[in-house]
């Protein structure tokens, strides 16, 4: 690659277009949006990951019944069966592929085998996700929490974009949907490992969208709150707390499926969002204290910061008495 600055004239004529193609879909989204929803995808092949249960089993089911081939990805090749089959008996089509997202190789193998298969992939949603709640301080001997997130909720997500991205700037045309959270505006305490993958997932999706935008390749973000599907279940505080319900999540994603608006946001996340750029201080403030309140059990094997502090005191002070005995 050479690093001698060329110039050439930009496209601008696309600008206008999508512009005109916003307000048109979401009209649409708005007022008709059974209708908008199969004028989008009626006749696409879409593949979706995290297929097997929650939010991916109920869009799966809408898609396919408004005409979209459905290519259903998750690890349970069981569950996709039931799934896939209760989708053709209604007259939809649906095709499944269990892989495990987290071994990239598997991601190259379903992308190469779905586009044997069907010839292209025209919208692509990266819902598949991992979890994890735990303070920092009690990850200091569990780096594999970050490996772990990183490589299902960030590097799967793009090794399959990359391999199914080419098709769509050759054809000009194609969606690709990351799944991220609030907790990006919000930055919640004890999730540092799981925000950690959907910041980088974001990045990746805004500069994707920025060297994009003059073709037909859209990309979406799609920043849930808390959704009581499978994932949150084995945090029992969850159980407490407002959520939203896995019907209102499946309408944001058939929303964005439809527009293809570059991000869907609630009002806590705007605010959230808010408060951070403007008070950051305090926001950090209110967060520390909600983390203070609720406790966290350590694990066995947790040293405090306090045996900590008394270990190297008694480590420094070890050569002084030495020397005193003397």
């Amino acid at each position: 690659m050479s690093n001698e600055v060329k110039f050439r004239a930009p496209k601008v004529r696309p600008y206008f277009d999508r512009l005109k193609d916003h307000w048109r879909w979401n009209m649409k989204s708005l007022l008709r949006p059974g209708g908008a929803l199969h004028q989008r995808v009626n006749g696409k092949v879409i593949l979706l990951t995290g297929a097997s249960s929650g939010i991916g089993e109920q869009v799966a089911g809408r898609l396919a019944d408004a005409g979209a081939t459905v290519l259903l990805v998750a690890r349970n090749r069981d569950k996709l069966d039931t799934i896939a089959t209760a989708i053709r008996q209604r007259g939809g089509r649906a095709f499944i592929y269990p892989g495990d997202l987290s071994d990239l190789e598997q991601c190259d193998r379903i992308c190469e085998q779905a586009l044997e298969e069907h010839g292209r992939v025209d919208i692509l949603i990266n819902n598949a996700g991992r979890s994890i709640r735990r303070s920092i301080k009690f990850t200091y001997q569990r780096f594999h929490d970050y490996e772990r997130t990183l490589q299902l909720n960030y590097l799967a997500s793009i090794r399959l974009a990359m391999n199914l991205l080419p098709g769509m700037e050759a054809r000009n045309e194609g969606h690709i949907i990351n799944v991220s959270t609030v907790g990006v505006q919000a930055n919640p305490a004890r999730f540092s490992a799981y925000l950690a993958s959907k910041w980088a997932l974001e990045g990746w999706t805004w500069v994707a969208a920025n060297e994009f935008a003059h073709t037909g390749v859209r990309f979406s973000s799609l920043n849930y709150p808390l959704v009581r599907t499978p994932m949150i279940a084995p945090t029992k505080i969850y159980k407490y707390m407002p959520v939203m319900s896995p019907e209102t999540a499946v309408n944001w994603m058939l929303d964005v499926i439809i527009t293809q608006n570059k991000r869907k946001l609630g009002v806590f996340g705007k605010g959230a969002l808010a408060m951070y750029y403007l008070l950051p201080k305090t926001s950090e403030s209110i967060v520390n204290v909600s983390y203070q309140s609720l406790y966290e059990a350590p694990p066995a094997n947790y040293v405090s910061s306090k045996v900590r502090a008394g270990r190297a005191a008694n480590s420094a002070e070890a050569p002084a008495r030495q020397r005193h005995k003397r």
